[in-house]
């Protein structure tokens, strides 16, 4: 492990900030209702024809100018119907407006489309030109959001990180019960690790292998199967729900979210029964839509926990999902009780856990991708990240009726003080401390 202090300033990293082409509209309901009435909807062209022509304008405006290809209701149900319906290109995007409002389960929902353009230079002239429409209340750039992991060749066979956060000494409560989800590049619920663990997985639309193994590396960090006398052991025992939300083919080198179905999971997952929530993921650009989603998983206590990213080397940027309020943020420690190089910092951060060699559940087949099978030892904040996620289900299950934020804050409590932190209680580099698990659960 390089020296922090010694490493010289690197040029940043060439990550897309935005995903090309694609962007969020969001138009406001009054608009509609007031248009058309507040009785429900009728998906019918002649009811497209309706649509007000401050909002119908803009959307044809955009079709003429910047290529407009499609435009998706991101909270209905009947994406799939409204694009055999027949008619024009122009009456089908109009019913898409329509779906966005009255097939959204609520009004925080309505109005949410998801546009896809052929001009992909013209994502930040759009936002200028098209924002400043009364009737819509705002567009903007689908963020890029990549795996917070680097992967290494396996280095050993032990499991450091249970013992830095005291896994083996700490009284683990069953947690059999608790759904924790996993939103990441797929998962493999046939790897002998992981029978039995995986409650439900959700592809629809993308194809069911983990070709990357990201998500199913964080699954085993959270629950790969105790003492079945295979593999490694899991932190909890709960139970996993997985949700992929990457494609299977690289942009420009690097795997990116692809924003629709993983905006789709964080409203889904909300009907899931679902307690905790870890994403192992990060980008520099924030979203409004993002942002309103995670506000209710707060407020329907779901906690969720995220990595703080990768890039220290790169500039330290902030990343998102990890510095949204209410969002627990986890930078990576090495084995010598020290930030990891490549762990970002900031005032968001919450706490550190092991992220560096980080054995894990890998799936058992090839893929045109990765190479390695069954198990492997990776690093990055990707893989600190599942060791406090799994704590929190452990919480969960031990103290029921305990908030999101007393949750997070009984973990920020019982951290462990490091050195490096010179007893501080808090540091931009390492939070609150160490994870540790014994005393969170006492």
């Amino acid at each position: 492990m390089e020296n922090i202090q010694s490493v010289r300033p690197r040029q940043e990293k060439k990550r897309l900030e935005f995903i090309p082409g694609q962007m969020i509209l969001r138009v406001r309901r009054e608009a509609i209702r007031l248009a058309l009435g507040t009785a429900r909807l009728k998906m019918t062209p002649a009811e497209a024809g309706r649509l007000p022509s401050s909002i119908a304008e803009p959307i044809d405006y955009l079709r003429r100018n910047f290529g407009l290809k499609d435009v998706r209701p991101l909270f209905s149900e009947r994406r799939s119907a409204l694009r055999r319906v027949k008619g024009t290109l122009k009456a089908r995007q109009r019913l898409a407006i329509l779906s966005s409002i009255s097939d959204s389960e609520s009004e925080e929902l309505e109005g949410i489309t998801i546009l896809s353009m052929a001009a992909r230079k013209a994502d930040e002239k759009l936002v200028k030109e098209i924002g400043g429409t009364p009737t819509i209340d705002f567009i903007e750039q689908m963020p890029a959001r990549w795996l917070a992991s680097n992967r290494v060749d396996p280095l050993q066979n032990m499991q450091w990180g249970l013992r830095a956060i005291q896994w083996f000494n700490a009284s683990i409560p069953d947690a059999s019960a608790l759904k924790l989800a996993v939103l990441d590049t797929g998962i493999d619920k046939d790897h002998p690790d992981l029978k039995g663990v995986i409650d439900n997985y959700f592809h629809r639309g993308l194809n069911g292998q983990d070709i990357v193994g990201h998500g199913t590396h964080v699954a085993g960090i959270i629950a790969a199967k105790v003492n079945n006398g295979i593999g490694i052991s899991g932190v909890a025992n709960c139970k996993i729900l997985a949700w992929k939300i990457f494609d299977d083919q690289p942009i420009q080198g690097d795997f990116y979210v692809n924003g629709e179905p993983y905006l789709r999971a964080l409203q889904a997952l909300i009907h899931q029964g679902v307690k905790v929530v870890n994403l192992s993921i990060g980008g520099t650009a924030s979203s409004q839509t993002e942002a309103l989603l995670f506000r209710r998983l707060h407020a329907r206590d779901i906690t969720v926990v995220a990595a703080m990213g990768n890039e220290y080397l790169y500039g330290n940027p902030v990343e998102y999902p990890a510095a949204y309020d209410g969002v627990m943020a986890v930078g990576a420690i090495a084995e010598n009780r020290k930030r990891a190089s490549f762990s970002n910092t900031g005032k968001h951060i919450d706490l550190v856990a092991p992220g560096t060699s980080i054995l894990s559940t890998l799936p058992t087949r090839r893929s045109w991708y990765r190479d390695e099978t069954d198990y492997a030892a990776w690093s990055g904040t990707s893989m600190a990240t599942p060791h406090v996620a799994a704590a929190a289900a452990l919480i969960a299950s031990r103290y029921p009726d305990q908030k999101p934020e007393e949750i997070r804050g009984r973990i920020r409590k019982k951290a462990t003080r490091l050195p490096a932190m010179r007893k501080r209680k808090w540091t931009k580099d390492y939070g609150a401390g160490l994870l540790n698990l014994k005393g969170a659960l006492s």
